[in-house]
């Protein structure tokens, strides 16, 4: 079945016709553009401190007081939902926990998207052989892909859902609930994939 992944002989290969290798290496793509446009500018060069605190904030290439003093409601939306806040309740906490995980947290966003767009890369004859050390970043790029999606669609809750999935064909969202399903469906598959191998 094209559009899924599947167990075979202990091997799990993913099978894709070229249109949706195409959608799915774009948006891989685009998600990774997005990540690294919105992350934080290296901090220039300045005279080296005595403060040991400042020297090891800044060896995570993070620039405080951008993204972090933003309330919730002037954050990008997308990356507020990829990058929630800690405490929602305490934005000093958040704030500071935030400052010493976000570029982390980033680059391995990044790096597992990178991997999964490598896989796609390698497509013969609509399928490829996934390793196994490359499924928790199919995971995880798949989930963050619906994760974007979600937002684009305003899908919060089971409500926001039902009705996001009832757009008329003339929306211009409708066929980003179409994506979002088929990303669901990937998930799927590759889910029951992991637990037949178990």
């Amino acid at each position: 079945t094209v559009g899924r992944f599947a167990r075979s002989r202990g091997k799990i290969t993913l099978s894709l016709d070229q249109t949706e290798q195409e959608l799915l290496s774009q948006s891989i793509t685009e998600f990774i553009e997005l990540l690294q446009y919105d992350a934080p500018a290296p901090v220039a060069a300045e005279p080296a401190s005595d403060d040991p605190f400042e020297v090891w904030e800044r060896s995570f290439g993070h620039v405080p007081g951008i993204e972090d003093e933003l309330p919730d409601e002037d954050r990008d939306p997308i990356i507020a939902r990829l990058f929630p806040r800690a405490y929602p309740d305490d934005p000093e906490a958040s704030s500071d926990f935030s400052r010493f995980t976000d570029a982390e947290q980033r680059r391995a966003k990044i790096e597992a998207a990178a991997r999964a767009l490598r896989d796609l890369g390698d497509l013969r004859g609509g399928t490829v052989r996934i390793h196994t050390d490359h499924l928790d970043a199919w995971l995880k790029t798949l989930n963050n892909l619906r994760l974007v999606l979600a937002v684009m669609l305003d899908i919060n809750d089971e409500v926001s859902h039902s009705e996001a999935a009832q757009r008329p064909e003339s929306d211009p969202r409708a066929w980003l609930y179409q994506f979002y399903g088929w990303l669901g469906w990937m998930l799927e598959s590759l889910l029951e994939c992991l637990v037949q191998g178990e």
